[in-house]
């Protein structure tokens, strides 16, 4: 019986993993590697958990699908109905009950194609029977004890639960290792502390693949590890809701929440992963108003002059996406087929790309080794959500978006477009023969393959080869 064990090792940086490699700390990692494949591949923006598993689970991305964050703010739905929960979100909270019937309903997800599923410790459990989920009654005890207390007993039950199904007549296993995230948010994601977590999942992995093969199970089995973002350390904290309150904005933000049955605001902040954000922007307090761009340049320029914003981005009255940094100013465009991409006042991005129409492909292509993999697409695809904000900004590296209310402190963040965030090691245990770069979102149809199974998903990803 073919089996596909997806293990996510969440928030994993892959040059500490590359490290630790080279050091001969992770034999087991190392065995597979060298009979499969390791590749870098290009996670999704934002780069955060919650909307970086959409990819996996059902082959699109985060802006298609209506997940832009794990905060967003619903402009329409909130003229319309201010005291409605679903016209705002923070899955960070009891709100995450919401996630599943969140995500846009014409995408199915793993679990309802392949009804011999299985899910640990994940966020997206939609059409898993309740017996298949089998964190559903501890997922909010463990999560709670990793976040706050960075616990690291959340892999070793994952990895137990795990192991007490393997051998049942199940076709797919997503396992969720939370370890690394939480303790890289608490110390740092170079900490010793978390480094060790890095070779306690080699020790698990050894054992799976011991059992794996003890009960002839690995020849038939996809094993894939890979994670869903990466990490860079925090050394201060920008502040975006303090930052628009000090030039006069009336702000809508999470957890004060409640004060929309009181008080009325032009401005929202939804901060995801702490390193990129979507700012909701109105005239006059109306949240019924289209966003025009024109109104609000004084903001954009203060917005620039800080050293913590990386890229900005939002669209002009004639629906095209402007991206700015302090590098340079670009225009995107969407075209259906293909995007095109017309640097302005030199290259936001430092990209070395002339003007013109590119396939998705090609654009992952050349910008795959530069600081900014893939952003021309993903900055496309997140618009595409109806929830996205009407400015999107990026932080850089050392810096993040949100210090009020965020306990513990984090000492590392994720979320934004720069490569350290965006790049994520994608292992098998079978070889890869394409020779293209590898988004997450290939990751879903090649399970799918391998599994045997056909779907109507418009999945945008593309199947590798593996043998």
């Amino acid at each position: 019986m073919k089996k596909v064990i997806f293990l996510l090792l969440d928030g994993a940086r892959s040059d500490i993993l590359f490290e630790e490699l080279k050091k001969n700390n992770l034999p087991n990692l190392k065995k597979i590697i060298d009979e499969g494949s390791h590749n870098e591949g290009v996670t999704v923006f934002p780069s955060t958990t919650g909307p970086a598993y959409i990819p996996f689970l059902t082959g699109t991305y985060p802006g298609p699908a209506n997940m832009p964050g794990i905060r967003w703010f619903d402009k329409n739905m909130y003229s319309k109905r201010k005291f409605d929960s679903g016209s705002h979100r923070s899955y960070v909270g009891f709100e995450n009950i919401y996630f599943n019937s969140d995500i846009k309903k014409s995408y199915k997800t793993l679990f309802e194609i392949i009804p011999k599923s299985i899910s640990i410790f994940n966020e997206i459990t939609k059409g898993l029977k309740k017996s298949q989920n089998l964190t559903r009654n501890s997922k909010i005890f463990y999560k709670l004890l990793s976040h706050f207390y960075g616990s690291t007993i959340i892999d070793s039950s994952a990895f137990k639960k795990l192991f007490k199904v393997l051998n049942d007549d199940f076709n797919f296993y997503f396992c969720c290792l939370y370890g690394i995230d939480s303790i890289s948010h608490i110390k740092g994601s170079d900490h010793s502390d978390v480094r060790e977590l890095y070779k306690k999942f080699d020790d698990n992995l050894g054992l799976l693949v011991s059992k794996l093969k003890k009960n002839n199970l690995w020849n038939d089995s996809l094993l894939i590890i890979t994670s869903d973002h990466g990490h860079t350390n925090t050394n201060r904290h920008f502040d975006l809701v303090d930052f628009c309150k000090s030039i006069g904005k009336q702000v809508f933000y999470y957890p004060l929440i409640l004060q929309k049955f009181y008080k009325d605001f032009n401005c929202s902040v939804m901060v995801s992963g702490n390193s990129m954000a979507h700012i909701y922007l109105n005239e006059n307090f109306n949240w019924s108003e289209k966003f025009n761009i024109n109104n609000h340049k004084d903001f954009l320029n203060l917005l620039l002059k800080n050293d913590a914003v990386d890229i900005v981005a939002y669209k002009n009255p004639k629906e095209e996406i402007i991206v700015e940094s302090m590098n340079g100013k670009a225009i995107i465009r969407d075209a259906e087929s293909d995007i095109y991409y017309q640097p302005l006042i030199n290259d936001p991005f430092k990209y070395n790309i002339s003007e013109g129409f590119y396939s998705a492909d090609k654009l992952l292509e050349l910008t795959i080794n530069t600081d900014y993999p893939d952003a021309i697409v993903q900055i496309v695809q997140i618009f595409k959500s109806n929830r996205s904000g009407d400015i999107i900004v990026s932080a850089n590296n050392g810096y993040d978006f949100r210090e009020k209310y965020e306990f513990p402190e984090h000492r590392s963040s994720h979320g934004s477009l720069r490569r350290e965030h965006m790049q994520i090691p994608i292992i098998l245990n079978k070889k890869i023969i394409n020779d293209f770069p590898i988004r997450t979102i290939d990751i879903f149809s090649t399970i799918l393959d391998f599994l045997k199974f056909n779907t109507k998903n418009n999945s945008v990803g593309k199947k590798l080869n593996i043998n």
